[in-house]
């Protein structure tokens, strides 16, 4: 919107500039001086406009820039009191308005304010220098542009207002897309990492319970067959040895086959695959390395958990973490897990931006559902500038 609508207030300027011109060449004898005075107000009036105002930020630097600005001005000024010396009429007192309406619109306010009376002074000169003859007339004069000047002044005041409000919002809105997509990204490679410590966590375990596996049943195949050796070499010469070494090969077998089933039991029902409390501090050590924030955890880890409830209790550390981050923008945490009375208390506070009214959205109203669901308690606290906190008690036979 900005560059569309500076664009087109250069079209109007030109064209005018144009007009101006021509009237002038047409009214005037002098029309060559004129024309090589016009040239030269237009070459400045271009650099001004599409080198100064479009590059100066891409391209250079320009040291002591409003010195530098302001001697431009000064030259385009200079052009136009000499138009006006040739000029036998006052058309060319309208540049002067040219001038002030590129400053405003491009300029700080203070520059604008002091453009708006040197301009209209320097106006006012001119006109009385070319009535000299006919002072009324010229008083005449002088007081009719003043108006003119000050309808060109707020009119363009105000189109640099809207353009400058217009520039602070796209900018506040460009901001807030990027630290949302920075959240967002947060929030994602949160998952990922937990995802990633669960899958790593499982594998570890499982290449566990393969090493017992090859230790104890391995170990256990093995003395069976040196006891079936043996009571094949003790058939003949002892048979009741021999029945004694098959008697503890078939407990070698019974053993082996009950450690396979034990094995296979927990594989296939998930038992005891991934450590609660390493799942926790891995969340906690994740959420701390990929989200830049402090987690500071009282952990009692002698609690033996039911099942039902380590995954409420996961999901709510995750879901607290990812909240405080996201829409908290939390920098710190405090994470209490501990038993006491038969039962577990939960706690989990930060210190984000926190708000007055507060309104559980999809994830926080399904951790409610859940804790509910195991007979618990769910409290959540919240102000302004007094971060967020997530309460929860639950029922349970625990084992200090």
């Amino acid at each position: 919107m900005k560059i569309r609508t500076k664009e087109f207030i250069i079209i109007i300027n030109y064209c005018a500039f144009t007009l101006i011109m021509l009237i002038n060449c047409v009214y005037n004898k002098e029309w060559i001086g004129l024309m090589f005075l016009y040239f030269l107000f237009l070459s400045l009036y271009s650099i001004n406009t599409f080198f100064l105002y479009k590059f100066y930020n891409k391209w250079i630097k320009i040291k002591n820039y409003d010195i530098f600005i302001i001697s431009i001005y000064f030259l385009q000024v200079l052009l136009i009191f000499l138009i006006n010396k040739f000029d036998i009429t006052l058309i060319s007192t309208v540049l002067y308005i040219f001038i002030l309406e590129d400053i405003v619109i491009n300029q700080r306010f203070l520059f604008g304010i002091i453009a708006f009376f040197t301009m209209y002074a320097i106006c006012c000169i001119s006109i009385l220098s070319k009535m000299n003859q006919d002072t009324g007339r010229a008083v005449v004069a002088v007081l009719l542009m003043l108006p003119i000047f000050i309808v060109v002044y707020i009119i363009f005041f105000l189109i640099n207002y809207r353009l400058r409000q217009t520039k602070f919002i796209e900018e506040s809105l460009k901001d807030i897309t990027i630290k949302k997509l920075e959240k967002d990204s947060m929030y994602n490679e949160l998952k990922i990492a937990y995802e990633r410590v669960e899958t790593i966590t499982a594998l570890k375990e499982r290449n566990r319970i393969a090493r017992e596996i090859h230790d104890t049943v391995g170990h256990t195949l093995t003395t069976v067959l040196v006891e079936m050796e043996a009571s094949k070499r003790l058939v003949k010469k002892d048979l009741n040895l021999a029945m004694d070494k098959l008697s503890l090969a078939q407990q070698q077998v019974r053993k082996g086959l009950n450690d396979i089933r034990s094995s296979v039991r927990i594989l296939e029902n998930g038992e005891d695959i991934l450590d609660f409390y390493s799942q926790l501090r891995s969340i906690i050590a994740d959420a701390e390395k990929h989200s830049e924030v402090i987690i500071k955890a009282q952990i009692d880890d002698k609690i033996v958990f039911e099942k039902a409830h380590k995954k409420v209790i996961i999901s709510i550390l995750l879901e607290g973490l990812t909240n405080g981050i996201k829409h908290g923008k939390s920098s710190a945490f405090l994470f209490k897990l501990y038993s006491k009375d038969e039962k577990i208390f939960f706690s989990l506070e930060d210190n984000g931006l926190g708000v007055d009214l507060f309104t559980p959205g999809f994830g926080l109203r399904a951790m409610r559902e859940r804790v509910l669901e195991l007979g618990g308690n769910i409290d959540m606290s919240s102000k302004i500038g007094e971060g967020f906190g997530l309460y929860i008690s639950l029922p349970c036979n625990v084992k200090n």
